[in-house]
């Protein structure tokens, strides 16, 4: 019986301990199994999340290629049908924004983004207001003007002195059209002793940046009012006695010939113009008849365009400006040709100019001399001397804060008022009926105030003191002009 209880005892003993044992293996598979499948499930995650990151890497270059497609259009939607506007600048000189615009305008929008006075542009400034079709530009300018004068014989009342179109047009990504008509003094007919002429129409072909071909009838770069001579950008209603009488603006000749510009730093530029031209002076007939003089200079020897029919010898023009940094600007040119129709004669004009900007205030500048070779038969037709003349205009630029407080709509940020002051001295010459030699000494000192309501139009108040010598005797011809001018 004893060892019956031992026997029942140790068999227990031995089956709680198979079990226990056939329990453990069990459990530790199950964990196995366990940990298998997680492995799997892990692996089958990180498939799924690769897979993930492919795709949305995909989508992002999908996005960014359709981003680049839309910006693509809304370059060409500006392009084509966003009037081309450069920036206006406010009274502070500060700029308003300005969308992407084609080449003709951005002349201007660069002018306006180093906030210098439209002075410092060129025949590629122009305010272009509207556009018509793909590539071409409508606008022009407008002066009106009342004049009264000591002189008894001078002009007296009202005039509608110019109304100016112009056309520009992109026709290709190197060839630009450029042209202005005008109409003076009411043009002609009907009474009227204006005129109606092509005032410059030229066609560029773009190379490079220094080098590029122009041709057709060029607007000639003898000096830089010449250039920039449009009405609205003058603080005064006048233009420079020297800009009348020595280089007669507008002076404009039939030719070819190439410009460019150089950059030798990062603030400066070089620019040049010069080319062959059919000699636009014709001064003196092969019948005797002069066109130089003592009372207009050269001014009555300005002729027609078509051909070289005169004289058959060609002129020669051209100019180089060069800016050393923003806000100052240095001008040479020269013109020359035979000015007499037996083609015996030289003219010479060379000419200077300058233009400094420094915050509101400005000074501006230009003179010339014209060396007129004359042989026997040009003296005694009455030809005589040389010719010279020059003028410096100081301008400030203001608009006081009591005016836009008082009447913002008028006064407003981009309105400005400018006093002005300018100094002006040239000498003609001549021959009188008993063709003794004449010289006639102009000096003008003209004071003027305007007001611009935007940088486009502008209202002017002048006073022209004339001091002029004329065979020793003084002349009394002082003038008040109002006068208003504007870019549309």
């Amino acid at each position: 019986m004893r060892y019956l209880s031992l026997l029942i005892v140790a068999s227990l003993f031995v089956f709680v301990f198979i079990a226990n044992s056939f329990a453990q293996s069990s459990e530790t598979e199950s964990l196995k199994n366990k940990v298998d499948m997680l492995e799997k499930e892990l692996q089958e995650i990180k498939g799924m999340l690769k897979q993930q990151i492919e795709k949305d890497v995909q989508k992002e270059k999908e996005i960014a290629s359709l981003r680049e497609e839309v910006q693509k259009k809304e370059v060409r939607v500006a392009a084509e049908e966003i009037p081309a506007q450069p920036a206006t600048m406010n009274e502070a000189g500060g700029k308003e924004s300005t969308k992407e615009v084609p080449y003709l305008a951005k002349p201007g929008t660069e002018l306006a983004e180093k906030n210098l006075a439209p002075q410092f542009g060129g025949i590629y400034t122009k305010p272009f207001l509207r556009r018509f079709g793909r590539s071409t530009y409508l606008g022009g300018y407008m002066d009106f003007q009342f004049r009264a004068t000591e002189d008894e014989n001078g002009n007296q009342g009202f005039d509608q002195t110019r109304f100016i179109p112009f056309i520009y047009s992109d026709i290709s990504d190197r060839v630009k059209l450029a042209s202005e008509i005008e109409f003076e003094h009411g043009g002609t007919g009907g009474g009227r002793d204006g005129e109606v002429i092509l005032e410059f129409a030229t066609i560029d072909f773009l190379v490079t940046d220094w080098i590029n071909w122009r041709g057709g009838f060029i607007l000639t770069p003898l000096g830089k009012f010449n250039l920039m001579h449009d009405s609205p950008l003058q603080d005064l209603t006048d233009r420079p006695l020297v800009n009348q009488l020595i280089i007669p603006t507008t002076l404009t000749d039939a030719g070819m010939g190439f410009f460019g510009s150089f950059y030798p730093s990062e603030l400066s530029k070089l620019d040049y113009e010069i080319y062959v031209t059919n000699g636009v002076f014709h001064g003196l007939d092969a019948d005797g008849e002069i066109h130089i003089g003592e009372t207009n200079g050269l001014r009555s020897s300005k002729s027609g365009y078509e051909f070289d029919n005169y004289n058959k010898s060609p002129g020669v023009v051209g100019r180089v400006q060069f800016s050393p940094f923003i806000g100052l600007e240095f001008g040479g040119s020269a013109y020359t040709c035979r000015y007499d129709e037996n083609n015996e004669n030289q003219m010479t004009i060379p000419a200077f100019d300058f233009l400094y900007q420094r915050g509101p205030f400005e000074l501006v500048g230009e003179g010339a001399y014209a060396f007129i070779d004359t042989n026997k038969f040009a003296e005694d037709a009455g030809i005589t001397d040389d010719m010279w003349g020059y003028y410096l205009e100081a301008r400030y630029h203001f608009m006081p804060s009591l005016l836009k407080s008082w009447s913002p709509q008028i006064f407003t940020d981009n309105s400005t008022f400018t006093g002005v002051l300018r100094w002006d001295q040239v000498q003609t010459a001549g021959r009188d009926d008993n063709f003794e030699s004449v010289h006639w000494l102009r000096n003008r000192l003209t004071p003027g105030l305007n007001y611009r309501y935007t940088e486009d139009t502008v209202f002017k108040l002048d006073y022209q003191i004339n001091m002029e010598e004329k065979d020793m005797s003084s002349l009394a011809n002082n003038a008040f002009l109002f006068s208003v001018a504007t870019y549309f």
